[in-house]
Formats: C-alpha cells, sequence, structure tokens
C-alpha cells in the first residue's frame, strides 16, 4: 500500500493530503474549510483542510506528521 503525503503550509494554516499523483480537474467543497479535488476520471487525488490548527488543533498540527501504512 502507498504512503500517503502530507504537506502543512504553516503560514496560510493549510493541511493537504496528497492522495495519487497527478493534476486536479476540479475541486469540491464538501465544507466551509474542506476541499477535495478530483482527476478527470472523478477519482480523488487530494484533500485541502483550511484553518488546519483551529480545526485539527493546534497539539495535532505542532506534531511532526507521521503517516503509517493502514494494515489490512
Amino acid at each position: 500500500m502507498k504512503k500517503t503525503n502530507i504537506h502543512y503550509d504553516k503560514k496560510y494554516d493549510i493541511l493537504y493530503f496528497v492522495l495519487k499523483s497527478g493534476s486536479a480537474d476540479y475541486a469540491e467543497e464538501i465544507d466551509p474549510f474542506v476541499t477535495v479535488e478530483y482527476d478527470k476520471n472523478n477519482k480523488p487525488i487530494g484533500i485541502e483542510i483550511f484553518k488546519a490548527s483551529e480545526i485539527l488543533g493546534k497539539k495535532f498540527i505542532d506534531k511532526p506528521l507521521q503517516v503509517s501504512p493502514a494494515s489490512a
């Protein structure tokens, strides 16, 4: 299973999950602060969380982000 890439932009307080590589064809706002990006095949390729430290908590954002593949 592939590892999900996570990026945090501290300046703009945006947390971005890269689900798969590729360019976004369109995006859908599923919450005022959460956007999902889709490729041309309507498959999600990324998730953006705006105001991430406010939504997820400052303690979560300040920790080093580590992602482990989910076990089957």
